[in-house]
């Protein structure tokens, strides 16, 4: 409850802030950052069904990335959501976003009678955060806690993520990302609570606060046309710290893979 309700004031903040843009200047969207545009498709996503898993499942998602006026957003990385900051240099702004869970098969427990104990629901989570643009790439910040579902704690992602234009109508952002989590976050994920103990006869384990995740990541964009676009998207995660022991971690990286088309409007 404490995770939540620092995550609501903030955002109660931010929303205080988007109606003071009249008297604050600092909170208007400049013209050049006021574009409207949705680009709606469809894409197939193959992963780890959780970093440190040794199975994978394929699904199919759809895609969405669309801007109303700089002000309201909705895209994969961090679901739908609003700017309060939005312009050449700065962004600031809340959303929320779908965190997919695990069934108990999913984990090296599966086929055993005590495999759902270690199933997560998937959920809604809320995110706060910022990007800063600095020279060479942008320096991303975001925090995020659960507002639905079986996860616990809390979470914090620092991106550093570039852009080259290797050849025209394509476009690419490599970039690296760190990943904190909270003891409850990373529990529900790694952990054996009472309940699991009792039930699979494995030793309760539980985990301190930390850095859990690194990673490495490229996005490419390429036009097919004014009207198509073709995503395809890499991420490679390492696991770190002492959740790579955890008996829920046959290995200890993920990988997903996706590839999409967009319409765009």
């Amino acid at each position: 409850m404490k995770y939540l309700s620092q995550f609501l004031g903030t955002t109660a903040l931010l929303s205080v802030a988007t109606f003071a843009e009249a008297q604050t200047s600092i909170f208007e969207i400049p013209p050049e950052q006021a574009e409207s545009f949705a680009d709606i498709g469809v894409a197939g996503v193959s992963r780890e069904t959780y970093v440190g898993s040794e199975e994978s499942d394929l699904i199919v998602l759809p895609y969405v990335n669309a801007s109303y006026k700089g002000r309201f957003f909705i895209n994969p990385a961090v679901g739908a959501g609003v700017h309060a900051i939005n312009n050449s240099k700065f962004r600031l702004g809340a959303s929320a976003n779908l965190a997919l869970g695990r069934d108990g098969e999913d984990t090296p427990f599966a086929g055993t009678s005590y495999a759902n104990e270690f199933k997560v629901d998937s959920g809604v989570t809320g995110n706060v955060f910022a990007r800063a643009y600095l020279p060479f790439a942008a320096l991303d910040v975001v925090g995020t806690v659960p507002i639905g579902g079986d996860l616990n704690g809390a979470r914090l992602d620092t991106l550093l993520t570039t852009e080259i234009s290797p050849i025209e109508n394509f476009r690419l952002t490599p970039g690296v990302r760190a990943t904190f989590n909270t003891g409850g976050w990373l529990d529900t994920n790694y952990g054996i609570n009472a309940r699991q103990a009792a039930a699979s006869g494995l030793a309760p384990v539980s985990y301190d606060d930390g850095l859990s995740t690194l990673g490495a990541h490229v996005a490419g964009y390429y036009s097919v046309s004014d009207n198509f676009e073709i995503v395809g998207l890499i991420n490679h995660s390492w696991l770190v710290g002492d959740i790579k022991d955890s008996p829920l971690t046959p290995q200890n990286t993920g990988l997903t893979v996706a590839l999409g088309v967009a319409r765009k409007f």
